[in-house]
């Protein structure tokens, strides 16, 4: 009986511990890599919005636009996006490409029968490693860095 009380109470102080490890481990630091990913996730959620807006304007009218048509025309899919990365209180509005945020760059160049489009947003501040999203009309999102550096 001795030697099962011994046993048990071993097991229990093991769970015990295991449970209390994980919270020493965990890495709270907010250093460069989070913001680095935060900046990221601003970008994939733009080139929704656009993708989005453009997939809208097309289905209306039978052919994709350029950047200032389909921020004009399709606004509130922008505005939407501003709110919702908290942009609003940087930006009142998206200006004109290349550099239509603060520190990034977009290209978007619609095919000239207007079926498709090609879309890069390119991370301004990431000078080390050149950063950058990537879209097209079929609407699946890549991403890119430079060769030598790590996704």
């Amino acid at each position: 009986m001795k030697k099962h009380q011994i046993i048990s109470s071993a097991v229990l102080l093991v769970l015990f511990l295991g449970m209390q490890t994980p919270q020493f481990a965990q890495d709270t630091s907010a250093g460069p890599a989070q913001a680095d990913q935060e900046r990221r996730m601003v970008a994939i959620g733009l080139l929704r919005t656009v993708n989005t807006a453009e997939a809208t304007y097309n289905a209306r009218n039978g052919s994709f636009v350029v950047w200032k048509t389909l921020v004009s025309d399709q606004q509130k899919y922008f505005d939407k996006f501003l709110a919702m990365h908290g942009q609003q209180k940087t930006v009142e509005h998206f200006s004109d490409a290349p550099e239509i945020l603060p520190g990034w760059n977009l290209r978007l160049n619609v095919h000239i029968d207007g079926q498709g489009y090609d879309l890069l947003l390119r991370d301004l501040l990431d000078e080390k490693c050149g950063y950058a999203a990537l879209t097209d009309e079929s609407g699946v999102i890549r991403q890119s860095k430079a060769i030598d550096c790590n996704i």
